[in-house]
């Protein structure tokens, strides 16, 4: 189950990437459009550009297994491991969940001291349509905040 805590923090605003690795475990990442955790707390499913798609699906289909990177402005941060469960276009109600998320992310930071200049090419700077949504059952959440605990798995 995951954190109520991580669980905010995967609904935003929070800079996401997915990696993924091959059979000779070379990895594959992209940047993450979006998430929801799904009410079990088991599952998240998360938005990619189908762009920048292909490597990453063909890894999860060669052996399921993924990595979500989840972190604010704030530098809080958390990783999710899981393996994989479907994927499919993301319809009209996740690209609005999107829309959502890259307007809240860009205010937030915004608001805590990120230039404008820095910000607005990751939020904005490339189309998020059309989009993947992953969905993977988290096994495993790990701390990354910076510190003494970052790495440690979360109970």
């Amino acid at each position: 189950m995951i954190p109520d805590r991580v669980v905010e923090v995967i609904h935003g605003p929070a800079f996401m990437a997915a990696g993924t690795c091959d059979a000779k475990l070379r990895p594959a990442h992209t940047c993450v459009i979006g998430a929801v955790v799904h009410p079990d707390k088991g599952h998240v499913t998360f938005f990619v550009p189908e762009s920048r798609s292909e490597q990453i699906l063909a890894n999860l289909r060669e052996n399921g297994k993924i990595a979500l990177g989840v972190g604010m402005a704030t530098h809080e941060a958390y990783q999710l491991k899981g393996v994989y469960v479907s994927s499919r276009p993301t319809d009209e109600k996740e690209r609005a969940v999107q829309e959502t998320y890259r307007a809240t992310l860009f205010s937030f930071s915004h608001q805590v001291g990120y230039p404008e200049q820095i910000v607005k090419p990751y939020v904005f700077g490339f189309a998020y349509e059309p989009g993947i949504a992953i969905t993977f059952r988290a096994g495993e959440v790990f701390l990354q905040t910076p510190g003494p605990d970052a790495g440690k798995k979360i109970a």
